[in-house]
């Protein structure tokens, strides 16, 4: 009967010390990360205040609706964009903290 040898790890999976380099870089991309969040927080309350002052403007249920819909249709764009913006935070706090050795 064969022996079978171990597979050699591919390129795609991470070894101890690509581990290594992850845990280092947490802290950081938490802190990034964090600071990010905060600022978009600051910006959604903006964003709810200007909601609520355009509420003394509404004149009918059609204006309510309006109103509604748009702040919906900005928030959910604003949330992608912060996702987006967020994943390019974290991967470049992480690249600064341990570049990557796969090219």
């Amino acid at each position: 009967m064969l022996a079978r040898t171990p597979a050699p790890p591919s390129p795609s999976q991470p070894g101890p010390a690509d581990l290594v380099a992850y845990a280092a870089a947490l802290p950081a991309v938490a802190s990034a990360v964090g600071a990010e969040l905060r600022d978009f927080a600051a910006e959604r309350l903006k964003a709810q205040g200007e909601r609520i002052r355009a509420w003394s403007s509404i004149r009918s249920p059609l204006d309510f609706i309006d109103i509604e819909l748009r702040f919906a249709a900005e928030t959910l764009g604003a949330y992608a964009d912060e996702a987006m913006h967020l994943q390019e935070v974290a991967r470049t706090a992480a690249e600064v903290v341990a570049p990557s050795s796969r090219g």
